[in-house]
């Protein structure tokens, strides 16, 4: 098993696995399947396009994607010293075996490396006890909760806001 950067090359084991985990746990996520089917591989390969202030991580069991975690920096200048953690997913048949905290170790080792990001933020669903423990044990302070931020199938789910001071 092994952890690297994505690269446009990456974009359709990433659209395979990123589907996978829209239909299997949408409340962990705000994008949709219905959202994102549709996206062209093209569109896909330049999301995968690493740069110093954005990455997608992926896991590899030879040659399979197994596992996914991202970071971008925020965009707007008075936000521009963040950076925001997405889109964590371990296929099922992969979990118990530690992915998740080595993706996003190599997530905030990426953040670190990125001139001037001083904090990373990410949401968890309320209900999510694994990744919350994940998430505090590498650091990262829950700061708040907003109540019914994701709406699935008609049922609202509260999310936690964390952040890990870099």
């Amino acid at each position: 098993m092994w952890i690297r950067t994505l690269v446009p090359a990456d974009a359709a084991a990433f659209q395979v696995l990123r589907l996978q985990a829209l239909r299997e746990d949408p409340v962990a996520f705000a994008s949709s399947y219905e959202d994102e089917r549709d996206t062209p591989l093209l569109i896909v390969a330049q999301r995968l396009q690493p740069r110093d202030d954005r990455a997608i991580v992926g896991a590899l069991d030879g040659d399979r994607l197994v596992g996914l975690a991202a970071w971008h920096r925020e965009e707007m200048r008075k936000m521009h010293h963040k950076g925001f953690v997405w889109g964590v997913f371990v296929a099922p048949s992969h979990r118990g075996q530690g992915l998740a905290r080595r993706l996003l170790q190599e997530v905030i080792a990426l953040a670190r490396r990125a001139d001037g990001i001083l904090q990373l933020n990410l949401t968890a669903a309320a209900g999510n006890a694994p990744a919350l423990a994940l998430y505090q044990s590498l650091g990262f302070v829950p700061y708040g909760r907003e109540a019914a931020a994701i709406c699935v199938d008609g049922m609202l789910h509260d999310d936690v806001h964390l952040a890990l001071k870099l």
